[in-house]
């Protein structure tokens, strides 16, 4: 928190990347509010919309995953057109096209219609990784590791503040103006980004670059290749249990009146602690460098997923989860940020775009999987594959001689 907290000056005081970062935050801050809002109750939604309770485990894990099916093809898309024609463009249309979709669920009669609109939401949205490209290509490159690990904090606090609105609101008025109470947040998101955000332009931006050719880049790259494994491996890991933790607490003897609020805290503890440890996280990887961070991190939430899996009643998960986010606070932005150490000049955000869609593909395939667990064998083993997952992580971190903290950019 000291890194956001010095860049709180005054607007003189301030470099451009600075003060873009700070705007950023608040923007991001204010949609991952709304977006995470609906995480608590969208597995009861699915029951409340007519799904029979012996199914509701199986569409959950799709619903959850359905927005990351035409987004992870399309966000390398965006990330190219981002290097040619401005990435604030595209953080302007990534929160539009979430604000849009997100309303329109609060009217879905059923679960068709709510799964149509998760993939809509995710063809047309990409915030997360938009910004990240933003991030990666208006900061100086010694800067990048305390940049990205700092705008994770918006992500984190975010993902604190909406379960707890969302599963709060869900349990007093209703699961569907929750939906609306996200549209509203993503409007005032746009119209912050849209007034005061500055893009900076560079000689390494406007490339000619497709997607093609950023996959040619990736497939030179020894380090690149290996980044984009480990994203992936890593994001399923860390959601793969998401679509059941209201079914799990409830199996752990939970209130079923306050399953939503309970889901909602189990979900928040880990925003709060990555919040905390996110910026230092950065700042351990640009001195130390990125092999022993991610090992010490990724060994962590090994443990932390693999105790979820033991614990005897529900009280137990939020101290797990605390420390499984206290170490989660390392994980994306410290590849990313490698991944802008090892990246071509001029060709940044399309490989972050790639990063990005290797990230959503993980948020596609770990509900999926969760619900081929949850529909055949008892939901704790759920946690022990999640364990094994993010072993393979750390494990792919050994394999790659990294560059050290201090390269630079090649051109």
């Amino acid at each position: 928190m000291k890194d956001l907290v010095a860049l709180m000056r005054t607007r003189r005081e301030r470099e451009p990347w600075e003060r873009n970062l700070v705007v950023l935050w608040v923007a991001q801050l204010i949609a991952m509010i709304g977006m995470s809002a609906c995480i608590p109750f969208l597995p009861l939604f699915v029951r409340d919309l007519g799904v029979p309770a012996h199914e509701a485990a199986m569409w959950s894990g799709i619903i959850t995953a359905a927005p990351f099916v035409f987004s992870s093809l399309l966000t390398p898309v965006w990330g190219a057109l981002g290097d040619r024609y401005g990435q604030k463009t595209m953080v302007m249309r990534a929160i539009l096209g979430l604000g849009i979709a997100m309303t329109l669920m609060g009217f879905a009669p059923n679960i068709w219609w709510l799964l149509g609109l998760r993939i809509f939401q995710g063809a047309a949205s990409g915030f997360i990784a938009a910004s990240n490209a933003f991030v990666s290509t208006q900061t100086p490159l010694e800067k990048t590791g305390v940049a990205l690990g700092t705008i994770q904090t918006s992500i984190s606090a975010g993902n604190i503040i909406g379960p707890l609105i969302g599963g709060v609101i869900s349990d007093m008025i209703g699961f569907r103006s929750v939906f609306f109470f996200v549209g509203a947040m993503c409007l005032s998101s746009l119209y912050i980004i849209w007034k005061h955000l500055t893009e900076q332009q560079r000689s390494e931006q406007r490339t000619t670059t497709r997607v093609r050719g950023n996959i040619a880049l990736v497939m030179q790259s020894q380090q690149l290749r290996v980044l984009l494994v480990m994203i992936l491996l890593s994001q399923i890991a860390l959601v793969l249990p998401s679509p059941i933790f209201p079914y799990y607490l409830e199996e752990l003897g939970a209130p079923r009146t306050l399953l939503s609020t309970l889901s909602g805290v189990v979900v928040s503890i880990v925003g709060l602690t990555t919040i905390i440890s996110a910026p230092w996280w950065g700042k351990r990887g640009d001195r130390q460098g990125f092999r022993s961070t991610l090992f010490a991190a990724g060994s962590i939430i090994c443990g932390g997923m693999l105790l979820q899996s033991i614990v005897p009643s529900y009280g137990w998960l939020i101290p797990l989860r605390a420390c499984i986010g206290l170490a989660s606070g390392a994980m994306l932005p410290m590849m990313y940020s490698e991944l802008t150490r090892n990246a071509p000049a001029g060709s940044t955000g399309g490989i972050m775009g790639l990063a990005s869609s290797s990230a959503l593909i993980g948020n596609l395939v770990g509900p999926l999987v969760c619900s081929m667990i949850a529909s055949s064998i008892e939901l704790e083993w759920i946690f022990v594959t999640s364990s094994l997952v993010m072993a393979s992580v750390v494990w792919s971190s050994r394999t790659v001689t990294w560059s050290r903290p201090s390269s630079h950019r090649h051109t």
